[in-house]
C-alpha cells in the first residue's frame, strides 16, 4: 500500500507540472522559464500536429521589453548564444524543442517581478497560423544558463 501512496505522489508531482497549450495545429508543450536579474530564458516544446508547416516568427509579451529566439552555435570548442533571424519552421508531423544549450527564448528586462511558480503571458505569431497565448512558469530563479552575447 505505501508503495501504491508513493507512486500516486510521484505521479501527481509530474503531472501537477506539466502544462500545455493547443490549436488547430500545434501543441506547446511545458513552457517554463528561468529568470535572474529581471531577464530570463525560456523553454518549450511545439510540435505541429496541422497538415502544412508552421513558421514561428516571433514570441512577444506586455510583461517584456524584447523577446529574441536563440540558438547556441560551437565556435573553437566555445558555445555561444546567437539570435535567430526570421523565425522556425516547424514542419508536418515534428516537432522541435526549445531547451538549455539549444534554441531558447531570451527575455530582456522583465518588467514584473516573477516568482517560482507564477506564470507570464506571451503571444507566439506565426506567419501562417493563428496566433496562440501561452503562459510561462517560473521554474527556477537560480541560472545556470550561463553562455556568452
Amino acid at each position: 500500500m505505501k508503495i501504491v501512496i508513493l507512486l500516486l505522489i510521484i505521479f501527481y508531482s509530474f503531472t501537477s507540472q506539466a502544462h500545455k497549450f493547443e490549436a488547430d495545429n500545434m501543441i506547446v508543450n511545458h513552457p517554463w522559464m528561468k529568470v535572474f536579474n529581471m531577464n530570463g530564458a525560456g523553454y518549450f516544446k511545439i510540435k505541429n500536429i496541422g497538415k502544412t508547416d508552421i513558421e514561428l516568427l516571433e514570441v512577444v509579451s506586455e510583461s517584456v521589453n524584447n523577446i529574441e529566439m536563440h540558438t547556441i552555435i560551437m565556435e573553437e570548442g566555445i558555445s555561444k548564444m546567437r539570435p535567430i533571424k526570421g523565425g522556425v519552421i516547424i514542419k508536418v508531423g515534428e516537432s522541435i524543442e526549445f531547451k538549455p544549450m539549444g534554441y531558447h527564448l531570451m527575455f530582456f528586462e522583465i518588467n514584473e517581478k516573477l516568482l517560482e511558480g507564477e506564470l507570464m503571458n506571451t503571444h507566439f505569431r506565426f506567419k501562417n497560423s493563428k496566433d496562440l497565448i501561452v503562459k510561462f512558469k517560473v521554474e527556477s530563479n537560480k541560472s545556470s544558463h550561463n553562455h556568452e552575447h
